[in-house]
């Protein structure tokens, strides 16, 4: 994979909004403070959803490569507590970062083909390229809730059985906790 530096010009507010998509404002000034020197360099910021979401936000914004860093993280290290909450801290102070990365290095990598016609960076066949290619993924969102809702599902489902299914435990609870039943 060939290394990529980030371009000390700034990105076009019509290029950030379209590749952005929803909440571009938001974005765009966090963005600016990471070239406001002339020069592309991190700053510590927060992004909540990225902090408590991870894998899932990731995919919403397309940051396909770090939601499998995301993923297989979880999995290596995610049978402590400790672990976790670290990592969750980390997504949350370098998610602003990594978007602008991947957010200019996508739109720097439209130019060419656009510019070839002769085409300012506000084309509209530019900006509707950009759009495409960022945004969010919309399905993300269901997908999360209807994963959340079916593993809730299989968590009461294997309670109910393992309490069913050990006597100790009905000796310990002789009638199951909540509304079981």
């Amino acid at each position: 994979m060939e290394s990529y530096v980030p371009s000390s010009s700034p990105l076009a507010a019509e290029e950030l909004t379209a590749y952005i998509g929803p909440r571009a404002d938001r974005y765009r000034s966090r963005f600016e403070r990471f070239t406001r020197t002339g020069k592309t360099r991190f700053e510590l910021s927060w992004n909540n959803p990225a902090a408590f979401l991870g894998l899932w936000w990731y995919l919403y914004r397309k940051m396909y490569w770090w939601a499998l860093v995301d993923f297989v993280l979880g999995v290596l290290l995610g049978w402590t507590l400790f672990v976790p909450i670290l990592w969750g801290v980390a997504r949350a102070v370098t998610a602003d970062y990594l978007y602008f990365l991947q957010a200019d290095r996508k739109i720097q990598e439209a130019r060419p083909i656009s510019s070839a016609f002769g085409a300012p960076a506000s084309n509209a066949v530019h900006l509707a390229r950009l759009a495409s290619e960022g945004g969010v993924n919309a399905w993300v969102t269901w997908v999360a809730i209807a994963g959340t809702i079916l593993f809730l599902a299989i968590l009461f489902f294997a309670f109910g059985w393992i309490w069913n299914a050990v006597p100790p435990l009905r000796e310990l609870w002789p009638s199951p906790p909540g509304r079981w039943m």
